[in-house]
């Protein structure tokens, strides 16, 4: 098969991953199931590429809404085709930000938005931060 085209259905979609989840708990979660060509694992999701579609599909069919790391999790057959850039799981190199740090990894930090007008969304929209107490542990 050439390295353009690619066979559908060979994609699966991992749905309320634990936090914890790691590439080794998926391929010993989908042991027995095919050979596993790649893994990409997200925020509470991931995906998984199969070889064979066959594969893809037994696995979708027999652990959908089983036991993974405490989370019952969704299995789909992933939607859309797989778009690749000629890097590894489809993304593009960001240059000197991606050398210099590597991978996002998640972290202990958070940021909380507070004091936004209801006729706001803050998760669509560039914002210009106008105060910001970093550093502090007590709520006013």
């Amino acid at each position: 098969m050439s390295q353009g085209l690619q066979v559908m259905g060979t994609r699966v979609y991992i749905g309320h991953l634990s936090l914890d989840c790691r590439e080794r708990h998926l391929e010993k979660f989908f042991k027995g199931y095919g050979k596993i060509r790649e893994i990409l694992i997200k925020n509470g999701f991931g995906f998984v590429e199969f070889d064979d579609y066959k594969d893809a599909d037994d696995a979708v069919f027999e652990l959908n809404g089983k036991d993974l790391l405490g989370e019952r999790v969704i299995l789909e057959i992933a939607r859309g085709p797989v778009q690749r850039t000629g890097s590894r799981f489809g993304f593009r190199r960001r240059g000197s930000w991606m050398d210099k740090y590597g991978p996002p990894t998640r972290t202990e930090y958070r940021l909380i938005v507070e004091n936004l007008s209801s006729k706001v969304s803050w998760q669509g929209n560039t914002c210009l931060v106008c105060h910001s107490d970093v550093n502090h542990d007590e709520r006013i």
